[in-house]
């Protein structure tokens, strides 16, 4: 359907049904918007088997509370907790006991996580990759927005509109921009005391 009011680049099927933003470049397009987007909400009532993570993930506990054991580190879970989950990590749930995990996931491809940690908007000194996912609980502004863009990927999942890539894009780097504006500025520096000896 064409519509005059819209402007910027026509979305194009030939270019495998990737809508494209608007003054964005072919790389971006081609190589950094996600090529496959899966999203859903799981209910884990008992501890699940260790899984090897392959993706850009984000979890965002709906309700309850319970254990996520990420590369032998536990970090408590409860509702509102934000997770994110690069490649290689390897993972598994563990519930409370009486309780039954509820987990919006969203996962991109591994693609679009090289974009996110080498984002040139985000500039830190010494900047590197933690084996550690960065976890916050949140509440208030901060939990409504990250709600909320966890949704929007949930929708768009569902609607497969053509502008589905770009927009659970951008709602992705909402849950980004969350976490690096909540996680300690140490998580983004190494530890000057790891390089003594």
């Amino acid at each position: 359907m064409n519509d005059d009011r819209l402007s910027g680049p026509v979305f194009d099927s030939t270019q495998d049904d990737k809508a494209v933003l608007t003054g964005a470049h072919d790389y971006f397009v081609n190589d950094v918007l996600p090529s496959d987007i899966k999203a859903c909400i799981r209910q884990i009532k008992a501890p699940t088997l260790y899984v090897n993570n392959h993706d850009e993930t984000f979890l965002l506990v709906r309700s309850g509370h319970g254990t996520l054991t990420v590369n032998g580190l536990d970090y408590r879970l409860k509702p509102n907790t934000l997770v994110n989950l690069g490649p290689f990590h390897r993972y598994r749930y563990l519930p409370d006991s009486g309780e039954t995990l509820e987990i919006a996931e969203s996962r991109m491809n591994s693609g679009t996580y090289v974009y996110l940690i080498a984002n040139p908007y985000m500039k830190f000194e010494q900047f590197y990759v933690p084996s550690e996912p960065p976890v916050v609980a949140l509440s208030g502004l901060y939990a409504e927005i990250a709600n909320d863009a966890m949704n929007g990927i949930l929708a768009e999942t569902e609607k497969q509109s053509p502008d589905q890539l770009s927009l659970c894009f951008c709602y992705m780097m909402d849950l980004l921009g969350i976490l690096t504006e909540k996680m300690p500025r140490a998580y983004f520096h190494q530890n000057p005391d790891h390089s003594k000896n």
